[in-house]
């Protein structure tokens, strides 16, 4: 186990408002694969791709949804959040495709999008996606709605492409939906893909904007020693997560994930302090929150051992910290491995 795939929680907020418009028991579904609803609350949340893909393949199995991934999709490109508002600043398609490319990083970081050009055409693709068949099925679908969407911004609404490669091979409920109408489809291939029309690429979108700055929006990187931060920072909220929870989000067992931390000379423990420590900080200083919620949502016991660890980690005490007579500022919070 190299790295973690991450994932922001906007695609899983898409699926899970399908499952809610059904009357489907979204929170059950969640839970059922180790996710709280609380992380739907802000949509950029990063998670682990293990546990959203199990959700959307075990949502739409359980509920008997074969076109989750295109009802989920079906929703404007503009809805992405910092995603969209990045892509609209490309001046015409031919940019924006690239865009696209770079920028699924910052929403997926295995994310494999790519125009491939020869003097036969110009074709959007994604490669292969990971997890089981029912998990692929509908992550792709709802990737391919955002590619179509995307030329869409140039061809204007109702185009569609005359022909669609897709890498699932469950034909069904798919070559019924409206995106389809138009296309022929071909299933079981090993990338995704359909041909954008040449006179398109230098056509100006549609819904250009004013560039927007967004300098927390950065690529995810799934190297373990940062995401296994990412993931239990992430799981902090109402209790200290144990590790056999945190081994199920990344789909490995406690003894690989154990391993895997002693390889980079770090302990579960130690990854718990860090996290609740990075987290606190702010927590403290930029909410009204009470600190005996505070103390329970980072999984301490009371107040007093959340106080203790505080002082620990800052040399003060939380209110003192709250109050602005601390000085220290991020930067000084240096991690410690428990004894």
């Amino acid at each position: 186990m190299q790295i973690i795939p991450l994932v922001r929680a906007k695609y899983v907020y898409a699926y899970g408002a399908v499952l809610d418009r059904l009357g489907a028991p979204r929170r059950r579904l969640l839970e059922r694969v180790g996710l709280s609803e609380r992380i739907l609350e802000d949509p950029e949340t990063i998670i682990p791709a293990h546990q959203a893909w199990s959700f959307i393949g075990s949502a739409a199995q359980t509920e008997g949804i074969d076109d989750l991934g295109l009802v989920a999709g079906d929703m404007s490109i503009q809805d992405y959040g910092a995603f969209s508002e990045q892509l609209l600043q490309m001046p015409n398609l031919n940019q924006a495709l690239e865009a696209f490319c770079q920028l699924a990083l910052h929403e997926y970081s295995r994310a494999d999008f790519y125009v491939s050009r020869s003097e036969r055409g110009t074709w959007f693709c994604r490669g292969p996606i990971d997890g089981n068949e029912a998990e692929k099925k509908h992550v792709e679908l709802l990737v391919l709605t955002m590619m179509i969407a995307t030329v869409r911004l140039a061809a204007g609404p109702d185009w569609h492409p005359p022909m669609v490669f897709l890498q699932t091979k469950d034909s069904s409920r798919i070559e019924q939906h409206h995106l389809f109408s138009n296309s022929i489809v071909c299933f079981g291939n090993r990338v995704t893909a359909f041909e954008v029309p040449q006179h398109l690429l230098t056509k100006q979108l549609n819904e250009a904007v004013f560039p927007k700055d967004n300098e927390n929006y950065d690529c995810l990187n799934h190297e373990f020693p940062v995401a296994i931060r990412q993931v239990v920072g992430g799981m902090l909220f109402n209790n200290a997560p144990k590790i056999q929870l945190v081994a199920d989000a990344v789909g490995a067992s406690v003894r690989t994930l154990q391993r895997r931390l002693s390889e980079i000379d770090a302990t579960y423990s130690g990854i718990l302090e860090e996290a609740r420590m990075q987290s606190a900080q702010p927590m403290v200083a930029q909410s009204d929150c009470p600190l005996k919620e505070i103390a329970h949502r980072l999984g301490y016991s009371d107040q007093a051992h959340f106080t203790r660890a505080f002082r620990r980690w800052t040399g003060v005490s939380p209110s003192t910290f709250r109050s602005g007579n601390a000085q220290t500022g991020a930067e000084s919070l240096k991690p410690r491995r428990p004894r």
